[in-house]
């Protein structure tokens, strides 16, 4: 995008924002302010707490083999191919079982991280076969 465009974008914002009203933005850090009251700095640590339980979970898988990562629902965030496998293949199933819907079938022979950002309802289960098996790492939460 170029200079004069991203600028004059910023200006119609701004523009509107006058057009409409005063507007005020603020921001209300999680870390407890001294002019926090103590249901303010409860819910500050509730929400830093529930930010953190919310994050990411991860299975790495070395060899030939079915892998249940996950029973119930949840979300397939991405696939990295760590060290590359010669003539393998990754087969990724909703499921808790190596059957049922399958969400992708990819190969190992490149080193990538392929973004998924898909939700599973049953489980995730991946299957590493044929050939010379990759270093594969699962995100999912």
């Amino acid at each position: 995008m170029k200079k004069n465009t991203l600028l004059f974008i910023l200006t119609a914002v701004f523009a509107m924002v006058g057009f409409l009203g005063a507007a005020t933005l603020s921001y209300s850090p999680l870390v407890p302010q001294t002019s926090d009251s103590a249901l303010i700095i409860a819910n500050k640590a509730a929400v830093s707490s529930a930010r953190l339980a919310a994050g990411n979970s991860y299975s790495n898988i070395t060899t030939a083999t079915t892998t249940s990562a996950k029973s119930g629902a949840g979300v397939l965030v991405r696939v990295i191919v760590n060290t590359v496998g010669a003539g393998s293949t990754l087969t990724i199933y909703d499921n808790t079982a190596a059957s049922g819907t399958k969400i992708a079938t990819m190969t190992t022979a490149i080193q990538c991280s392929q973004e998924f950002n898909v939700a599973f309802a049953t489980g995730l289960t991946v299957v590493s076969a044929s050939g010379s098996p990759a270093d594969i790492t699962l995100v999912y939460r």
